[in-house]
């Protein structure tokens, strides 16, 4: 299954999902299904993936841990996710100049493929490669030990996001 995840934010991201769809109605993502996590781009109807806006927490982290190959923009909260599940995804930046973002994502992108944890597609004709190299890499569960980028990222979102007691306050 390929899971494609463009985050929360309020613009749209028609590069990603306009890509996915048109790859997935030629049929070049092989026998795997598709599911789309849309967002808010209610324009996105699409006969060849399953769609929705957005999935529950559990369910959303239940997709990351069984997807074959993910497919998301650079958000850092998307990547804490995929990371936490040990997967390398392919990853197209939003971009500033698109209106796809407040934040351009480029940056943080590239610093992360120069890594080695994404496989980047910064445009949609770049896509179709990248999933092939996701798909034919059998991805292996990366160590429990992320840069010190990502460390950053996840105490920021730690800080920002604390999880509930056990007593639910």
């Amino acid at each position: 299954m390929i899971f494609v995840t463009v985050g929360n934010a309020n613009q749209h991201f028609r590069r990603l999902l306009d890509a996915i769809d048109e790859l997935a109605g030629a049929g070049r993502l092989k026998e795997h299904p598709v599911i789309v996590q849309s967002g808010s781009n209610s324009y996105f109807a699409s006969p060849h993936c399953t769609r929705k806006d957005f999935f529950p927490p559990d369910e959303y982290r239940k997709l990351i841990d069984e997807a074959d190959v993910i497919v998301c923009h650079g958000g850092a909260g998307t990547l804490h996710h995929v990371f936490q599940a040990g997967k390398i995804p392919v990853v197209m930046p939003r971009r500033r100049k698109y209106g796809e973002h407040v934040e351009d994502q480029f940056e943080f992108v590239s610093a992360l493929l120069e890594q080695g944890r994404v496989i980047a597609a910064f445009e949609p004709n770049e896509l179709s490669e990248a999933i092939s190299r996701a798909n034919d890499a059998k991805q292996v569960r990366r160590p429990a030990r992320p840069s010190a980028a990502i460390q950053l990222i996840e105490s920021a979102i730690r800080e920002l996001c604390p999880a509930k007691t056990k007593t639910g306050q």
